[in-house]
């Protein structure tokens, strides 16, 4: 008697465990990215405000005076296609450079595709790419400097990152490089900019 219970509550507990897993494992379900577009619901969802320093390749020349770096600021506003994939429409001032005996000035809207990694609800690390259409003033006295004002289309490309700091609000670092438009050729700028960004998805 006491044998033969023993081997059925040995049965059972080496039962058990299976029989577990197949009453309690729910079922395994494939799973797929949900992808939005600009156009819908859904897609925008932060905005913010950076500001930071600005290098133009002004292009010394000598003899003049010569300041390559000035203040720059920034807004934009974006949103996911996914979890990894975004998109970021922005305007930036580049600010005010020294050269050639005069000024040089600007501002631009771009947009940049991102590609990023999430860390955490509202933290992430991401690369960018896309197209910057800018718009320069230049003036100076300097024989042979270009001199005028220009608009046009150039590349962009930057990496950067968020912090968050609750599940709404996070502390962002972006570097940027442009190719903007100016008076006989484009121009390498580059930014460093620190903000805050708003989640309101």
């Amino acid at each position: 008697m006491k044998t033969s219970s023993l081997f059925i509550a040995a049965g059972l507990v080496l039962a058990a465990p299976a029989f577990a897993q197949t009453t309690t494992t729910p079922p395994t379900t494939t799973t797929t990215t949900e992808t939005r577009m600009p156009y819908e619901k859904g897609f925008w969802g932060h905005a913010g405000i950076s500001f930071g320093q600005s290098k133009l390749d002004e292009g010394c020349v000598a003899g003049f005076p010569c300041d390559d770096k000035d203040q720059a600021f920034k807004l934009y506003a974006g949103g996911r296609f996914n979890n990894i994939f975004g998109l970021e429409l922005g305007v930036l001032n580049f600010g005010k450079f020294s050269g050639g005996g005069g000024e040089t000035d600007g501002w631009g809207a771009d947009a940049a595709l991102l590609a990023g990694i999430p860390i955490g609800a509202n933290s992430a690390i991401f690369a960018k790419a896309g197209v910057i259409y800018a718009r320069t003033e230049v003036s100076g006295s300097a024989p042979g400097y270009a001199t005028g004002k220009e608009r046009g289309f150039g590349g962009r490309w930057g990496v950067g990152g968020q912090l968050g700091v609750t599940k709404d609000w996070a502390l962002r670092a972006d570097f940027d490089r442009y190719r903007i438009a100016a008076p006989g050729d484009h121009r390498d700028l580059e930014t460093l900019m620190l903000g805050v960004q708003y989640t309101f998805r």
